[in-house]
């Protein structure tokens, strides 16, 4: 039996168009985050959060940590995650899964993969940083 979802999430976005946006693997300069609440596993709110850190000279994963941290994300899904997100992501004990199975999956796809748990639940670094 699946489990009952109550959490925020935050997808890595390619725009801010919402559930039919591009997802992207870029976690710390992805240019957005498409917020999704899920209440019983039905989305619940759908929110978009430009990503101020997609244009920092460094440190962007950790202050992409910082921005969905603020938005009381629990759970982040569809990213690669360099050294310094992983472990932001994992102090602030916010849970990371992905990848997307395809690269170009929206938003609203890559939460039914998630709730079919099809995705693999990441617990340290997938890329090398600055990817």
């Amino acid at each position: 039996m699946s489990p009952v979802y109550n959490l925020k999430i935050a997808i890595p976005s390619t725009s801010s168009e919402g559930l039919s946006a591009i997802v992207t693997t870029r976690f710390g300069r992805c240019p957005a985050f498409t917020i999704v609440n899920l209440k019983d596993n039905e989305i619940e709110e759908v929110s978009i959060v430009d990503n101020a850190a997609s244009g920092a000279r460094g440190g962007a994963g950790p202050m992409a940590v910082q921005l969905i941290a603020e938005e009381g994300v629990k759970c982040v899904i569809g990213g690669h995650y360099g050294p310094n997100a992983a472990n932001a992501l994992n102090q602030g004990k916010i849970r990371m899964f992905g990848p997307a199975s395809n690269p170009s999956i929206t938003v609203k796809e890559l939460i039914e993969e998630f709730l079919a748990e099809k995705l693999e639940e990441i617990t340290s670094a997938t890329s090398p940083g600055h990817v």
